[in-house]
């Protein structure tokens, strides 16, 4: 489907003089093209990993409901309008993936977020985003590794790094920056975390399906605001009691302590919040004051810098960090 073509489509969906007509409009927007836009999209997000890839038609299912729903929500509520269909289908089939992961195997995703942090950070290497794919790469001057290298890594982890002499008790980032340097060319960052994640001894020792109470173990490894006290929350009651401190904090300390919220690997705190079921996106987004579509454009860019939040709330970057000492000292006193 052209642009053209997609731009007529979506027009006569949200002009449709009834809801009978809107729904005919609909079904010509998810014609043969666009189903298989969203099952190529889908099926690159569950590339890196075979866990996922044999639910991909559940993803393709939750991905085309996502996007009828925002469709609906632009035709009743006035929401915010598509500019570009193809590359919305392709956006959202990519977060579907990403929280199906998340919630099925959360060993594994806390892994990937801690590898592509460690690699965004680490003065030698480099994560980049070619074509839709993370590439993570070595930014070391050094003599061209051998010929063939990244292959002899994925076809055998172990053996190459004991070859290389390549420590793995070393901190994450000195490990990768060690690796990629061997490597002949960019990796893919879910076929580094797959093959390190062999090596390591990451693994999920089952499945983890949405309502079961291992999601909320994941909340027991988020360092904001008291790191002994969240580990110590034992039941869901706690939880709750503890997210209702959070909502009434003033609006600018939710932000500043929510927007920058990590995991101990570095990656967003956020991510794991609407796996619990103890909050939504919805919920999040009401908390920071914003609407779930601009939610939804800040959260793959979660965790933010205290500079961003700065420059979001129109504060200094220490204006930022006070607000979310004093939010944490809040939150401290009255959960204790």
């Amino acid at each position: 489907m052209t642009a053209g073509a997609e731009n007529a489509r979506l027009a006569a969906f949200l002009r449709a003089e009834s809801d009978r007509a809107a729904e005919a409009a609909l079904a010509a927007i998810f014609d043969d093209a666009t189903e298989r836009l969203l099952a190529d999209a889908v099926r690159r997000g569950l590339l890196g990993s075979a866990r996922g890839s044999s639910d991909a038609e559940d993803v393709i299912s939750e991905t085309r409901v996502r996007l009828i729903r925002r469709l609906w929500a632009i035709r009743s509520e006035g929401a915010d309008p598509i500019d570009d269909f193809a590359a919305y289908v392709a956006t959202t089939a990519t977060r579907t993936c990403y929280a199906h992961l998340r919630a099925r195997f959360p060993a594994r995703t806390r892994f990937r977020n801690q590898v592509r942090y460690s690699v965004s950070r680490h003065a030698d290497t480099l994560i980049e985003s070619v074509d839709g794919v993370w590439l993570c790469r070595s930014t070391q001057l050094r003599a061209a590794p051998a010929k063939g290298s990244l292959q002899q890594f994925l076809d055998a982890p172990a053996p190459f790094l004991s070859t290389h002499r390549i420590d793995t008790s070393k901190p994450l980032p000195q490990l990768l920056a060690a690796l990629l340097a061997k490597l002949d060319a960019p990796v893919a960052l879910d076929r580094l975390v797959d093959a390190l994640a062999l090596v390591l001894g990451i693994a999920d020792a089952r499945a983890v399906t949405p309502g079961h109470d291992d999601e909320v173990h994941a909340l027991e490894r988020v360092p904001d605001p008291s790191p002994d006290r969240l580990r110590a929350l034992s039941d869901r009651e706690e939880l709750e009691a503890l997210w209702r401190e959070v909502a009434v904090l003033p609006v600018n300390q939710r932000a500043a302590l929510l927007l920058n919220l990590r995991d101990p690997d570095g990656g967003a705190a956020l991510h794991v919040l609407p796996a619990t079921g103890v909050v939504t996106r919805a919920d999040l987004a009401r908390l920071l004051d914003i609407g779930v579509p601009e939610l939804d454009r800040l959260w793959d860019e979660l965790p933010l810098d205290d500079l961003k939040i700065g420059a979001r709330l129109g504060l200094t970057r220490q204006q930022v960090i006070n607000l979310r000492k004093a939010a944490r000292a809040r939150l401290s006193r009255r959960t204790r």
